[in-house]
């Protein structure tokens, strides 16, 4: 069998997400590779349709703390999820190297008085409703 430069991703991807599946704590699940160490951190993991935030944070335009600001999320507020995603590293909610974060939809219309707009959050800084 021929495998892709992309099969180490894929195993090491299917690994993260069984794992993170079956801790059930969503605080960190581990799949390690020889010569690698690679933890993926979720706090809340859209388990459900709704994730409390507990601090204030930015949804972002794709889930990277680089990526452009959509629209602030204040602590205390409920929002509708799409799904837990792995991207690259932030610190947010007393976490460094976090890196799970969840599709939110902002249902309040503070942009331009329409609803609707999708944006990811650090997912340590929520917990599933």
């Amino acid at each position: 069998m021929r495998k892709s430069k992309l099969f180490p991703l894929a195993v090491v991807t299917t690994a993260v997400v069984a794992s993170v599946v079956a801790s059930g704590t969503g605080v960190a699940a581990e799949a390690q590779l020889p010569g690698q160490d690679l933890t993926v951190l979720a706090g809340g993991q859209c388990t459900g349709s709704w994730v409390d935030v507990n601090d204030g944070v930015i949804a972002r335009a794709r889930p990277d703390a680089a990526s452009p600001a959509i629209f602030p999320i204040y602590a205390g507020e409920t929002f509708p999820c799409r799904k837990l995603v792995v991207g690259t590293a932030y610190g947010a909610c007393g976490y460094t190297g976090a890196n799970g974060w969840i599709l939110v939809q902002d249902g309040i219309k503070r942009h331009n008085g329409y609803a609707g707009w999708s944006g990811y959050i650090p997912s340590v800084c929520t917990t599933d409703r």
